[in-house]
């Protein structure tokens, strides 16, 4: 078991990691739709990110999950380009 707790802890790093680098680019899209005048959400993306979610191979994650955690993920990339518009 402790193996497996330390390949999770090893994952978590590097999806902590990932997560930050999303956010920082989610910060730079709305510094450039502020730019263009153009508003944070755009609900067409976020319909393409939910569809190419979906085609990826997986073989734990239900549908579901996946959807679930990242509309998490999408909202609080919203609230970091958000802050990027200031």
């Amino acid at each position: 078991m402790e193996k497996l707790r330390k390949k999770i802890d090893h994952i978590d790093e590097q999806l902590v990691k990932l997560l930050d680098e999303r956010m920082g680019l989610a910060f730079e899209i709305g510094k450039i739709k502020k730019e263009k005048g153009l508003p944070v959400l755009d609900a067409g993306r976020e319909t393409e990110v939910f569809a190419h979610l979906q085609a990826l191979p997986r073989i734990s994650i239900r549908d579901d999950e996946l959807q679930e955690l990242f509309e998490h993920i999408i909202r609080i990339s919203r609230s970091h380009g958000a802050r990027g518009l200031r």
